[in-house]
């Protein structure tokens, strides 16, 4: 920087970006530095140095030559008094963005940010106008993103193919109704050998692993050359694409027929699926190993025969049914009535309440959930920065195909071919980004929300699944619990060592309960609850 310039005129960087759809809308990199060399001049501010991406994407700041800027403002911090950009969507089309990866960073050095076509400036009206101008941006984005997003479901439910090619077959191009070249797939010189693998699993005599030997042997490879691993084999199995199918995130995991030829018989597929995932009927379904009306069912016992309460929902006289828990033994018949599940569960629930987790067990969960969400951003961030460079990838193709067009390299038809492509696969990709954006939101906020459901007991068991209640349960009182059918209280002979039971205070509203009376029959000694 040039030391001999009149200290009293204020300095400023310009930054200049295009992608591939505004160059050829009017906002070429020589236009937006015109723009900003008049604003300056007739400011009185003087450009520094200028800054330029090239098809760069505005939905982030992960931009090489917006990072040299900012670096170079922070290297020349107190000597700089704008950023002037064209419009505020050349700084960012997506506000979290703006603000975290651009605006904070310039605010830290005393740097504002100016526009040379929009009236951006230090007023309350300059400030919302320049988040107005970058959610104006954003929300173009996310229109034309929703436009694209809801053609490719609609081209996913017709059967076409949208992704990249799979082992056994070739990207193909067939005409739709109206003469438009859409995507599908095409058999290759492996699919033979697809079908031989997937045929071979259907006689239901050979495992993975051997299977994964045969694919070997008979020489079906990855479409990169390689052998294929177990796991890529148990991928081929699994996948409906060779019966014909199409399913995606698109379809939301239906099965939808596709364009394609299948390599194999549904029939087949459907024996590989028994096979793959053992007596289940189809992919993903779970069996009910349990009621989930009845949680408690083999955690409370009998105080008679100290056995599990059975459980059952016998008619009521309107022809309902009455969900009860009790003890048909013959040593126990007439000895107590049967309790209804749900004010077993209520009394249950009036119990949880009263359960507290140890506090250093707390401070320990505390510092696992820092340490986890630490690893997780750190992979979720790699994963984040490589979707971003595909992004620019597809940025860079498009803006090269716009150019080819231009020169005419390429036709009309193969430009809008092309780009369409490319925007599909922008589309997919920015789906996944979002979702990974998602993730990445986590704060210590979430933390806290997550230590204060861990001291709430009783939240925990009343929001988890039926399985997880067995499971919570279960650990809290390993012995499992008795029920005293007259005062409605329970008991135990040991609780988790993890937590401790709060004890009711005299003249509070909650019935008196005796920690420390043996209940009948309990050995060791029970505590009633």
């Amino acid at each position: 920087m040039d030391q001999t310039r009149p200290v009293n005129r204020r300095k400023a960087l310009a930054y200049v970006r295009i992608s591939s759809q505004r160059q050829v809308n009017g906002e070429s990199p020589e236009t937006q530095k015109a723009s900003i060399q008049r604003y300056a001049d007739s400011n009185d501010i003087e450009i520094i140095d200028t800054f330029y991406d090239e098809a760069k994407s505005g939905k982030n700041t992960d931009r090489v030559e917006l990072q040299s800027m900012l670096a170079y403002a922070k290297k020349y911090k107190g000597k700089i008094d704008h950023v002037i950009v064209y419009k505020m969507n050349r700084a960012s089309r997506d506000m979290d963005s703006y603000v975290m990866g651009f605006r904070m960073h310039l605010k830290a050095m005393g740097i504002t940010v100016r526009s040379a076509t929009e009236v951006i400036d230090d007023s309350v009206m300059g400030q919302f106008m320049e988040f107005f101008s970058v959610l104006v941006g954003q929300m173009d984005n996310d229109t034309k993103r929703g436009f694209t997003v809801d053609n490719m479901t609609s081209l996913a439910y017709q059967g076409y193919w949208q992704h990249p090619p799979i082992v056994g077959y070739d990207m193909h191009k067939i005409s739709n109704d109206l003469g438009k070249q859409r995507p599908t797939l095409k058999p290759n010189s492996a699919a033979p050998y697809v079908g031989d693998v997937l045929d071979r699993f259907s006689q239901g005599d050979i495992t993975k692993a051997e299977l994964t030997r045969y694919a070997a042997s008979v020489g079906l490879r990855s479409r990169n050359g390689k052998r294929l691993s177990e796991d890529s084999i148990h991928r081929l199995i699994k996948n409906p694409v060779y019966a014909g199918y199409v399913v995606d995130n698109f379809t939301k995991g239906e099965l939808v027929d596709g364009r394609h030829d299948p390599i194999i018989s549904r029939e087949t597929y459907a024996m590989n699926q028994t096979l793959l995932y053992g007596k289940r009927k189809r992919v993903g379904e779970v069996r009910q190993m349990f009621n989930p009306e009845y949680p408690l069912k083999g955690l409370v016992f009998c105080p008679n025969c100290m056995k599990p309460l059975y459980a059952s929902a016998p008619k009521t006289g309107a022809g309902g049914k009455s969900p009860r828990y009790h003890c048909s033994r013959k040593a126990c018949k007439g000895l107590y009535k049967s309790v209804k599940a749900s004010v077993m569960h209520e009394d249950f629930e009036d119990l949880l309440l009263r359960v507290k987790p140890d506090e250093r067990i707390i401070e320990l969960y505390k510092e696992i959930l820092v340490a986890e969400a630490t690893n997780q951003l750190g992979s979720l961030n790699i994963k984040v920065s490589r979707m971003r460079s595909k992004l620019d990838g597809i940025a860079d193709s498009r803006l090269s195909a716009i150019r080819k067009f231009n020169n005419d390299q390429l036709t009309a038809n193969e430009k809008s071919d092309l780009t369409d492509s490319l925007d599909e696969e922008k589309a997919t990709i920015s789906d996944s980004l979002s979702r990974l954006e998602e993730q990445q939101a986590i704060r210590e906020a979430d933390i806290d929300l997550a230590i204060s459901v861990m001291r709430d007991v009783s939240m925990q068991w009343g929001v988890a699944s039926p399985l997880s209640k067995q499971r919570f349960q279960s650990m809290l009182f390993p012995e499992g619990l008795v029920y005293d059918y007259e005062k409605n209280r329970f008991g135990t002979s040991r609780m988790s060592k993890f937590y401790r039971l709060v004890e009711t205070k005299k003249g509070s509203e909650l019935p008196s309960k005796s920690f420390l009376v043996a209940g009948v029959g309990f050995e060791p000694t029970t505590l009633w609850l």
